[in-house]
């Protein structure tokens, strides 16, 4: 579907803006999650996997490599938050209705 130079080497348009606003976004809930403690454990999953977002983003904006492959990564992780989403409320509709064959 894609070859590997054109993940790797340049950057599709918008996705270095992208890939800037999601650096910004994760910086933003890491630090309201730190400063209201949302979180729970002594090392949170979510603040790690922030973390390493950060991490792995700020590298490739600053380096200008691998913008593609993360943008990726991100669509990913948007389509896994609304599959998640879409399953909590069918189990929230089958717990009301306490049918599935309703849907």
């Amino acid at each position: 579907m894609f070859e590997h130079e054109e993940l790797f080497g340049g950057s599709w348009v918008g996705a270095y803006s992208a890939l800037c606003f999601s650096c910004g976004y994760f910086a933003y809930d890491q630090l309201d999650m730190l400063r209201y403690r949302l979180y729970s454990g002594r090392i949170p999953g979510i603040l790690m996997h922030h973390l390493i977002l950060l991490i792995c983003f700020t590298l490739a904006l600053y380096r200008n490599v691998t913008i593609n492959y993360l943008i990726l990564t991100l669509v990913c992780e948007v389509r896994l938050a609304l599959l998640i989403l879409g399953h909590s409320s069918c189990v929230d509709k089958v717990h009301l209705f306490g049918n599935s064959d309703k849907f």
